[in-house]
């Protein structure tokens, strides 16, 4: 199958829609890419003048348009996208292409994909939550299709390959940007043997309780990874953690899988769809107070044989059913997609898929 998959295209930060252009090629279909995000006026200026917006966006769905038509793809697979219009959408599915969506971050522009399901064939959603919302909407083409793992570049990495200075010490680790439940979650782990990166942490700098933990900013994948190889225990805290779902739609986020297929210790706050995907105690160690997350480090860095029966059971359930050669699966079979939605709704009342 000749497929078109636009998404945001990032060379030094691959993610969801490099994994699934490379899922779907291993599946033996021809990939062509589209860059909707590919502006020709910079964001500073688009910003400031709403004239510059209109035409940008406008030139970008003429492009796109030209992309289908050049490329006369059997099916266009675009990864949240919000800025093609409907009517590009309906122009190109009026030229016989079947359209869907991988919607997958979450809150981001929910509103406006609220608002633009109807001009795709089929529109999968990242966040059950956000699923429900839409077939409360009557969008009865919905279904909740979670992010995965790709086995090829999320896998153990020994602490001896690491590109990064040997941090032996760090026995604990959290990789993501600073949110504010993450820095007082993180607090209560103070004087424990925990490393922090990502964006925005130097903000934290002046706390004394989060100061020492603090090892520098963004991580490219193939960092990250390195890091969670050389840790016993990796951290997971969700965005809007312990808030209402419509905060943070209940996902399990990315990290969730990756974690997991790279055979790390994963202990992670108690969000909606991870307990829907993954059995606690068995996949993963979960927590719901400060208090709670201190207990599961303790108790994890004082016993090795719970983290590494955790661990190997976490990774052959991620590999086994939440791999982005799955989800590609559903997304180019029109049949799947009853099941991609039911299958797991039906098991989480058992707690797993």
């Amino acid at each position: 199958m000749r497929i078109l998959l636009s998404g945001a295209l990032n060379p030094h930060f691959e993610a969801l829609p490099e994994y699934l252009a490379s899922a779907l090629r291993r599946l033996g279909h021809d990939v062509r890419l589209f860059d909707h995000r590919a502006h020709l006026v910079p964001g500073r200026a688009r910003k400031h003048l709403a004239l510059l917006e209109r035409l940008d966006r406008a030139h970008l769905n003429h492009r796109f348009l030209r992309a289908v038509r050049a490329t006369r793809p059997d099916l266009v697979v675009v990864n949240q996208g919000m800025v093609l219009t409907g009517a590009t959408l309906r122009a190109a599915r009026a030229d016989g292409v079947r359209c869907i969506n991988w919607f997958s971050d979450y809150p981001a522009e929910f509103d406006e994909g609220l608002e633009r399901a109807e001009a795709y064939d089929a529109f999968y959603l990242g966040s059950s939550f956000a699923a429900r919302r839409h077939q409360e909407a009557g969008h009865r083409h919905c279904a909740w299709l979670p992010f995965a793992c790709d086995p090829q570049a999320h896998s153990p990495i020994e602490a001896r390959s690491s590109p990064l200075e040997a941090r032996g010490a760090d026995r604990v680790v959290f990789v993501g940007s600073l949110y504010p439940e993450r820095h007082v979650l993180l607090r209560f782990l103070r004087g424990l043997p925990v490393g922090v990166w990502g964006p925005g942490w130097e903000r934290a700098a002046g706390d004394p309780h989060l100061a020492p933990m603090i090892r520098g900013g963004a991580l490219r994948p193939v960092q990250w990874r390195a890091i969670y190889g050389q840790a016993d225990v990796v951290l997971n805290i969700h965005y809007g953690a312990f808030g209402p779902p419509e905060v943070s739609g209940d996902l399990a986020n990315t990290r969730l899988f990756e974690i997991l297929a790279c055979g790390a210790y994963q202990i992670v706050d108690r969000q909606g769809d991870v307990l829907r995907l993954f059995h606690e105690g068995e996949h993963l160690a979960a927590f719901s107070t400060g208090e709670e997350l201190r207990a599961r480090v303790e108790q994890a860095l004082g016993d090795e044989d719970l983290r590494r029966r955790v661990s190997a059971r976490g990774r052959q359930a991620v590999l086994s059913a939440h791999t982005y050669e799955h989800r590609a699966r559903v997304l180019v079979d029109r049949s799947a997609r009853a099941l991609s939605f039911g299958a797991v709704s039906r098991a989480s009342a058992g707690g797993a898929a």
